[in-house]
């Protein structure tokens, strides 16, 4: 068995206001999550191995052949932004599911001016596509693993400069937002292009008693409540969901976004003072002004009134549409996580605000 001698863990995140507001440069909160990618690394002279144990694949390549993958990365993402249409990008990762692994690691070998190899070892147990970071999580963790490895002791800053490079493969031009919350944890206070505002001073404190839940999937032979859809889904791509709002008359969608820019501001005001109903009223408004923008479901909706009716707090939680993730609170756990279990999901217990990027050597 390969004997690594660096681990490193990364948090993922979520959203806990300003989801679609953002992208009108409106304020949101971001928040690292106590779920994690974790990377273990070691030197190796001419070979990069990945283990990717959620995939269960490990493939090794020569340093060569990830050389030139990266490349061809470089000038297709060149190409994609000279046009600023990254699909033929995403279409080129999908083809393999380890590609996504390779951009990551051809890229931290780049930018880090490494020229040997590496052994990794990743796994994550981040949702993937839910909206909580996956992919800005391990663009933080695998530099992170690299750079330690070969001894360069990079600060976080620097590490997540070169995360923010790597996210460019996975997202074309993304913010920033993702991967700096992942590395520097906490809770963060966020602005397109360039605010990305740490909280910590001011909410010093894990944020406890929320639970994930992931829709689209309720349990069996618990009877879904009648207000669920059972119409066939639609394509459930952040793309799409931007689109929706977008496309909306402007006289009736800029209100609701100014509305969910107010509302980060109220909400950081009552996260620094530990005002817990406060939150909840304003994580609801949240959530019944996001289904104004059409982009939540009758699934989601069903749930957030559920959750809603026994005094706690339920929203969307990222982009929306069938399948999508929402965050829930109530001062009571047990009792949220008994109703939400007979809704027929699985509560996932979660913590807001947790600390980022951790690494260390393996003795």
């Amino acid at each position: 068995m390969k004997e690594y001698t660096l681990f490193a863990k990364c948090p993922g995140k979520v959203h806990v206001i300003g989801e679609h507001s953002v992208v009108y440069n409106e304020h949101a909160i971001i928040a690292a999550i106590n779920k994690y990618a974790r990377a273990y690394a070691a030197k190796n002279a001419d070979q990069i191995t990945i283990d990717a144990e959620n995939l269960k694949r490990k493939e090794s390549y020569t340093v060569e052949e990830i050389r030139n993958f990266t490349n061809q990365m470089n000038q297709l993402w060149k190409k994609c932004n000279d046009k600023r249409e990254f699909k033929e990008m995403s279409d080129f990762l999908k083809t393999n599911e380890m590609n996504p692994l390779k951009a990551m690691v051809g890229k931290g070998l780049e930018q880090l001016h490494i020229e040997s190899g590496v052994d990794l070892r990743i796994n994550s147990e981040i949702s993937i596509g839910a909206g909580l970071g996956s992919s800005a999580a391990l663009s933080v963790v695998i530099p992170a693993a690299i750079s330690e490895v070969y001894n360069q002791h990079l600060s976080r800053y620097e590490i997540n400069k070169i995360a923010k490079e790597i996210e460019n493969f996975n997202h074309g031009t993304p913010s920033g937002g993702d991967n700096s919350t992942c590395c520097y944890g906490g809770i963060v206070w966020f602005q397109k292009p360039s605010t990305i505002e740490s909280l910590k001073e001011e909410i010093p404190y894990v944020l406890e008693n929320f639970v994930l839940i992931k829709t689209g999937k309720v349990k069996e032979p618990i009877e879904k409540p009648k207000e669920i859809s059972t119409k066939k889904p639609v394509e459930r791509l952040t793309g799409r969901m931007i689109d929706i709002v977008r496309n909306l008359p402007p006289e009736y969608r800029d209100p609701r976004i100014k509305l969910l820019g107010e509302s980060a501001y109220k909400m950081r005001e009552a996260l620094g003072r530990k005002d817990f109903k406060t939150m909840k009223e304003l994580m609801n408004l949240a959530h019944k002004t996001l289904a104004e923008l059409h982009v939540s479901t009758d699934e989601i909706d069903a749930i957030h009134n559920s959750v809603k009716e026994v005094g706690g707090a339920a929203k969307l939680s990222g982009a929306g549409g069938p399948g999508s993730v929402m965050l829930c609170y109530h001062e009571d756990k047990e009792r949220l996580k008994d109703l939400i279990k007979n809704l027929g999901y699985e509560p996932d217990e979660v913590e807001l605000g947790v600390d980022g990027l951790k690494v260390e050597r393996i003795t």
